[in-house]
């Protein structure tokens, strides 16, 4: 099995803040990304896999084989999910997470700002009630060493 090091919610995925920040604080041999349709696109793929800081690799994979391929890796891995929902089928999947981040998910219509750059519609707290219900902690944080909130905090 992976040794998943940190599972972030970020749209925008592997970008200047992963790359500097997270990948220092949570180093890992690998980023893996699960996106549906990432995992269909092979050339935003290639421009993701350049995007990695050097010596990290990089691998994208459906939401679907996600925890089987995961489960077959021995290296360490920075997590990727560009939204809750893709999290939320892989975890219903079985994949075992203790914690997630939640970082960048973009203003949408039907959606409300409730963390520096983080908006979310009634479906996503329905995912996070689910999810910290069966044992998951949450957090909201931009960057690993701005303030962070939990999820309570953010629900009320």
């Amino acid at each position: 099995m992976a040794d998943i090091k940190i599972t972030r919610i970020d749209f925008r995925l592997i970008h200047g803040q992963v790359v500097t920040k997270w990948m220092k604080s949570y180093p890992a041999q690998r980023i893996v990304i699960v996106d549906d349709v990432l995992a269909e696109d092979e050339f935003m793929s290639e421009i993701y896999m350049m995007a990695a800081p050097a010596g990290v690799k990089v691998n994208i994979f459906s939401c679907e084989e996600a925890k089987e391929k995961l489960e077959a890796m021995d290296q360490s891995v920075f997590l990727l999910f560009k939204n809750l929902v893709s999290f939320q089928k892989v975890f219903n999947d079985g994949l075992q997470i203790e914690k997630l981040v939640v970082g960048g998910v973009p203003s949408e219509p039907g959606t409300r700002l409730v963390f520096s750059g983080v908006y979310l519609d009634d479906k996503d707290f329905e995912i996070l009630d689910d999810i910290t219900k069966r044992g998951i902690s949450v957090t909201f944080a931009s960057t690993p060493d701005d303030s962070s909130l939990n999820y309570s905090q953010i629900r009320k």
